[in-house]
């Protein structure tokens, strides 16, 4: 059975949280069940250089981020740092 874990965002919902402690509450979140967060993207990241809608800069991170392009230089990156930085071998090679 699922156990609740206070997250702070009830408190958002009673008003009683600051936008800044909202995202951190949300990150912390998915930082405490293995999700990498010191990296995220927003739609001004867009916005910011290109003239278009907030609907149109978040399609175009979504077809950035899963991008086959995109994926696989991070597998990638994440396996040559580890081995090259970290001395760790992949679980298929004994």
């Amino acid at each position: 059975m699922e156990t609740k874990r206070k997250t702070g965002i009830y408190d958002k919902l009673q008003g009683l949280m600051y936008v800044t402690e909202i995202d951190n509450a949300c990150k912390n979140h998915l930082k405490d069940n293995g999700y990498y967060t010191d990296n995220l993207w927003q739609v001004s990241d867009v916005t910011n250089r290109l003239n278009c809608t907030d609907k149109e800069a978040y399609q175009i991170l979504d077809k950035v981020m899963q991008s086959e392009y995109i994926v696989t230089t991070i597998h990638e990156a994440i396996c040559e740092h580890a081995v090259e930085n970290c001395n760790l071998k992949f679980k298929n090679d004994g």
